[in-house]
């Protein structure tokens, strides 16, 4: 009864709190203060599917994974906000867009590239949510006494009225909670973990004396050789570049009010993805020391650890760190997939009734998905994430870069050739998928190389290409200037 009310309690909070932090606006932010963007960039981030998917892998692939934490602090949180943020913002406010596809379309001219961004973000997004949904799925099922339909259905209820009800703002005053309480489970585990193993020294130690694997052929404190190293390196770049010009964190760059704001959120958000992350990960590795070498399905290391560990308190705990993470992740993605949906690809003003309606069924289209996917939560994941950023970062950057100035050509090119050079290389020359769509891959380490590594080369070389008389008519100006 206790755990019950404790739950309850908790999607009650969630509620309230989305429902008096709304906005006028649900497309747009309002005033958000530096610490709540911070947290709720990282809680957008941060899902199940990084929390108990990745988490999993690291059992199999060890202190390797880490390298993800890494570049995620680095790469994908410290650069965005040095490099990617400030200048989103100043042409988000210049265009006047509510969306990000709003902002490339109004740059252009091109009303068509609005349609075929948002639709394209609402399906795939869909997708992933689905793995998010699943993830937090499992582990509620875990803590509480029910099924995981049941867990399911439950979280996709929660995340459409909150995010119906709170529109972006009410999303980020949810993501912010969601993300403090992230980081307590995530110290819950870590300090369990290494209390358990002796140290983080000594479980090092223990790690680098265990005998490699097919996985880890350098041993669980090494980097793999071959097509295992290949594959870590690829999810470094997948969940750390990739989300450069994923929809739902781009906009969280709408709420930034000047360049020394945000200068001020990067900190606090390396500092909390050090923690859920990295924490996470080192967990996740040394599990290998308590579970053994047969713990079963990757999906569910985390979960066992979490049991074996924990005391009922902390066990709990860290099922709401998950149930957060996920919850976060997926307010963030129904707010953009039904606001690419509905103001984008419909073109209509979303209010009311109308916006609670189109976030329903966006949460029951994910839902739906849910109960009908078989593969693993983080391949889907990088797979969605690889084929939105092969098709949006490479004109997102050249936005960034040259402004208004990038033609509608341009931007047509590069989204359909990094697109379709990704799809064709899942399917025909990526061994771990194509070997199950058209039976054949590409030979030898070829076949390891992440379409990652392909399509945004290709969409990148095609917009240089193409906007290189931009670049040098604007230098030539500005040396006229000069």
């Amino acid at each position: 009864m206790t755990t019950i009310l404790i739950w309850s309690a908790y999607a009650l909070v969630l509620i309230l709190v989305a429902r008096l932090s709304k906005g006028r606006d649900v497309l747009l932010p309002g005033k958000v203060s530096v610490l709540v963007q911070a947290l709720a960039y990282v809680a957008t981030y941060v899902s199940a599917v990084a929390l108990v998917g990745f988490a999993g892998l690291c059992y199999q692939w060890g202190l390797q994974m880490v390298l993800i934490a890494a570049g995620n602090m680095w790469l994908g949180t410290w650069f965005v906000y040095r490099f990617l943020a400030w200048p989103t913002r100043l042409w988000q406010r210049k265009l006047r867009a509510k969306t990000p596809a709003k902002m490339l379309s109004n740059a252009t001219g091109s009303p068509g590239i609005k349609v075929y961004l948002g639709l394209l973000s609402s399906i795939l997004l869909v997708v992933y949510a689905s793995a998010v949904f699943k993830g937090a799925a499992i582990m509620m099922a875990g803590a509480l006494p029910v099924s995981q339909t049941v867990a399911l259905w439950a979280l996709v209820g929660l995340v459409a009225v909150s995010v119906s009800w709170g529109g972006l703002r009410g999303v980020l005053f949810t993501e912010a909670l969601q993300g403090g309480i992230m980081v307590l489970g995530a110290v819950a585990l870590l300090a369990a973990t290494l209390r358990a193993i002796g140290g983080p020294f000594e479980g090092i130690s223990a790690l680098a004396a265990l005998a490699p694997t097919a996985q880890a052929n350098n041993g669980f404190a090494s980097l793999s050789s071959g097509q295992g190293g290949l594959f870590i390196l690829s999810l470094v770049m997948v969940t750390s570049v990739g989300v450069w010009a994923q929809p739902q964190l781009v906009q969280r760059h709408f709420a930034l009010k000047s360049a020394k704001e945000a200068r001020r959120v990067a900190p606090f958000a390396m500092l909390a993805i050090a923690v859920v992350v990295g924490g996470t990960y080192f967990s996740g590795a040394f599990s290998r020391l308590i579970l053994g070498s047969d713990a079963g399905a990757v999906d569910g290391i985390i979960p066992l650890l979490v049991n074996r560990l924990l005391p009922e308190a902390g066990a709990q705990l860290f099922a709401l760190a998950i149930i957060s993470a996920s919850l976060s992740t997926a307010s963030a993605l129904m707010h953009i997939v039904a606001a690419g949906f509905g103001h984008d690809v419909l073109d209509r003003e979303l209010k009311g009734r109308e916006w609670q309606i189109l976030v329903a069924l966006c949460a029951i289209a994910s839902g739906v998905f849910a109960t009908r996917n078989l593969q693993i939560i983080a391949i889907i994941c990088t797979t969605s994430w690889t084929i939105i950023a092969a098709a949006i970062l490479a004109p997102y950057l050249a936005l960034l870069a040259i402004g208004d100035r990038i033609s509608k050509a341009a931007v047509w090119a590069s989204s359909l050739g990094g697109l379709v050079s990704a799809m064709v290389w899942y399917a025909a020359a990526y061994a771990p998928t194509s070997k199950g769509i058209l039976h054949m891959a590409a030979p030898g380490i070829i076949g390891s190389v992440h379409p990652f590594f392909v399509s945004i080369p290709v969409s990148l070389i095609i917009v240089a290409v193409m906007t290189a008389p931009e670049w040098i008519g604007a230098r030539e100006k500005a040396l006229e200037n000069s």
